[in-house]
């Protein structure tokens, strides 16, 4: 059983790569509003070779290739 209150967020894949570099750009700025810390690197970006999102997952640097889309975030984080 998870313990940890956590939340989707899934953005749609175009086959306009420049929708989904707008689409990832939209998403960053949503996720700062919220409060996600990711320092000096954007929090969402779309590989246009991989056709694949990425989602920074801490101020690091350190990202996770969305598999479907997607990424799960702690909610408690974002709603403090």
């Amino acid at each position: 059983m998870n313990t940890i209150n956590r939340v989707w967020i899934e953005l749609e894949r175009d086959s306009d790569p420049e929708v989904c570099h707008a689409r990832a750009a939209a998403a960053s700025k949503m996720l700062a509003k919220l409060g996600l810390n990711t320092g000096d690197y954007v929090a969402v970006w779309f590989d246009a070779e991989k056709s694949r999102y990425a989602f920074t997952v801490s101020s690091d640097g350190s990202f996770s290739w969305a598999e479907d889309n997607g990424q799960w975030f702690n909610l408690d984080k974002l709603a403090a």
